[in-house]
């Protein structure tokens, strides 16, 4: 399965025909649609082409929840403070539609997490530690503190477990649950705040580019304000479940290196790094089920994370 995976092009061959025809009238004439990058149904379809001659990329709403046009005005902000410099965002150009759908312009980059797997361990590394630097550029201006509120993100994780399809994860990721409320209740005096900003949204290599001197985020999707930690873990899990582990090592099931990356460059306190950032790898792992197509090495990556991440828990909550 590629990168992509069950939103990967010529999967939906009809929701494709049916958003490049939506799209080709919501331009009336003044750019092209090209070929589909990702569709995810009833949701939406990321396209490429051009608008009035230049090189971009259309993201249109195929559901009532896109909420293209609150992402707009985030990238609008962003692109503020990262237009320039290591770290950046591509140029928001139009929006359609009453925010049916938007147009940023094309990057001609390189995907991070392509590099990382064609790279060596000290490359990859020095790879996710570029990724730690843009999310933390990305966060830094809109950071505070907010009194924590765990009940939702445990109440997603409960959601996902019972979605998953594969046996071979079922027994181990019921207990991951398990440690989670544990955790949940043991920071409930030293984790009253946790650190929020205006995330990215689904933060992984995969949605990061890279261009000579730059690192790019695409495909921002924050409309909500939640904690720097969520954003750290996705990027975490997403390269666990690939076996993608450059420092060899493991801590609370992701590459341990990679959390030491994040941790400093976000200068994570103590409550943070064995707090918050083992709740939300919890609820990476649990909220996100494998899809049912996976490969069995896919599945077996899972569930040495799964094991990892339960075997740190029950040291760190001493049961």
């Amino acid at each position: 399965m590629s990168i992509l995976g069950e939103h990967a092009p010529g999967r939906h061959p009809q929701e494709e025909a049916r958003a490049r025809a939506r799209l080709e009238i919501l331009l009336a004439g003044r750019g092209t649609a090209g070929a589909v990058l990702k569709l995810v149904p009833a949701q939406r379809a990321v396209l490429a082409g051009d608008w009035q001659g230049q090189a971009c990329v259309f993201h249109l709403g195929l559901g009532p929840e896109a909420g293209l046009a609150a992402r707009f005005e985030e990238l609008r902000r962003v692109r503020a403070y990262m237009d320039g410099g290591p770290f950046r965002v591509p140029e928001p150009l139009a929006l359609l539609g009453a925010g049916e759908a938007s147009v940023t312009a094309f990057v001609a980059g390189s995907s991070l997490l392509a590099a990382m797997w064609a790279g060596d361990d000290a490359a990859r590394h020095a790879l996710q530690t570029r990724a730690a630097g843009w999310l933390r550029a990305h966060a830094a201006p809109g950071e505070r503190l907010r009194p924590a509120n765990r009940r939702p993100w445990r109440s997603r994780a409960e959601a996902g477990l019972a979605r998953q399809g594969h046996p071979a994860l079922i027994a181990v990721e019921t207990q991951v649950l398990r440690r989670m409320h544990q955790l949940s209740r043991a920071l409930r005096g030293e984790g009253a705040e946790w650190r929020v900003s205006l995330g990215h949204g689904d933060f992984h290599a995969g949605n990061l580019l890279l261009t000579p001197g730059a690192l790019w985020g695409i495909d921002l999707g924050g409309k909500a304000v939640a904690p720097v930690c969520r954003d750290i873990a996705r990027f975490l899990v997403h390269n666990a479940r690939r076996g993608l582990l450059p420092s060899g090592r493991r801590r609370y099931g992701v590459d341990a290196g990679g959390l030491e990356a994040f941790a400093s460059a976000f200068g994570l306190d103590a409550v943070e790094r064995e707090g918050d950032l083992p709740f939300f790898l919890c609820h990476e792992l649990l909220a996100r089920p494998e899809h049912p197509g996976l490969p069995e090495a896919r599945i077996s990556h899972a569930r040495e994370m799964a094991e990892g991440l339960l075997a740190d828990l029950r040291q760190r909550l001493s049961v």
